[in-house]
């Protein structure tokens, strides 16, 4: 297969958005029934958060994927060779003794084409979407801090009332993402955004982490019957899609450009 299984996903990542989008569109044109229009706006709301949990977890597999199907053990990086190792130590395990089995399961391993399994990658004790899980999968491929590192990007643009520059920000970080994950290893690389790097800054809360934490909150009163009043109208709906279309472009160029394979030079 010369395609990557992550170039793959975007047919299916731009039909979610579309389904969400026709809901949307819908709601417009009912506008002048309050009942049906806030039924619509509430269904698109469940609906995009739905698609967007189930995006960043087929992301992450579609990477696994394309490194069993492309690289060895030996290629892979040592964060996400130590995230597979947590599947045969037990949690009970001292560090020193932890860092023994890894260093045997590489001697053992490394000369082997990959076989990762999604389970340490993708394993997280609260199943409910939040920052906190997007950050804790992409630890795993090696990321830290990936909201504090949008915090002064280029994305700081989504949350200024410039919709046309939102949306070429939008369709810059799409193509972007198709072309440079076509082929494997990939060409991708953060500097497309310009996230900042803050050493020696003390981490705060960013304005993506509150965006999401209140969107989910709102999408949990639906489902639980809390609320039939209608927390967002369709034009911010359709604000809140195209930033969460952001995240996961930008996630996608994360995951996919920690994980590109080590490539060794023959000596």
């Amino acid at each position: 297969m010369n395609e990557t299984y992550i170039s793959l996903r975007f047919e299916q990542i731009e039909k979610r958005f579309n389904e969400v989008e026709i809901l949307i569109k819908l709601a417009v044109q009912y506008q002048s029934d309050i009942e049906t229009y806030q039924s619509l706006c509430r269904s698109a709301h469940v609906m995009l958060v739905s698609h967007f949990e189930g995006l960043y977890k087929d992301i992450a597999k579609d990477i696994i994927d394309d490194l069993n199907s492309r690289s060895t053990f030996y290629e892979i990086k040592r964060p996400i060779f130590k995230t597979y190792c947590s599947y045969f130590i037990h949690q009970s395990e001292s560090d020193k003794s932890s860092e023994t089995i890894r260093q045997r399961l590489w001697e053992a391993f490394k000369d082997y084409p990959c076989k990762l399994d999604y389970g340490p990658f993708l394993f997280v004790d609260n199943k409910n979407p939040t920052p906190q899980i997007i950050e804790s999968i992409l630890e795993k491929f090696g990321i830290k801090n990936f909201f504090w590192s949008l915090e002064g990007s280029d994305l700081d643009i989504v949350f200024e009332d410039q919709k046309t520059k939102i949306m070429k920000l939008r369709n810059k970080l799409l193509m972007y993402c198709k072309k440079s994950t076509q082929t494997f290893p990939y060409t991708v690389d953060t500097s497309i955004y310009n996230p900042t790097l803050k050493e020696n800054t003390q981490k705060k809360r960013t304005l993506w982490e509150d965006f999401i934490n209140n969107f989910l909150k709102e999408r949990h009163n639906i489902i639980h019957g809390h609320t039939l009043d209608n927390p967002n109208d369709h034009e911010s709906l359709l604000s809140a899609k195209i930033k969460i279309e952001i995240i996961i472009f930008v996630y996608i160029i994360n995951i996919s450009s920690n994980s590109s394979p080590i490539i060794y030079l023959p000596e």
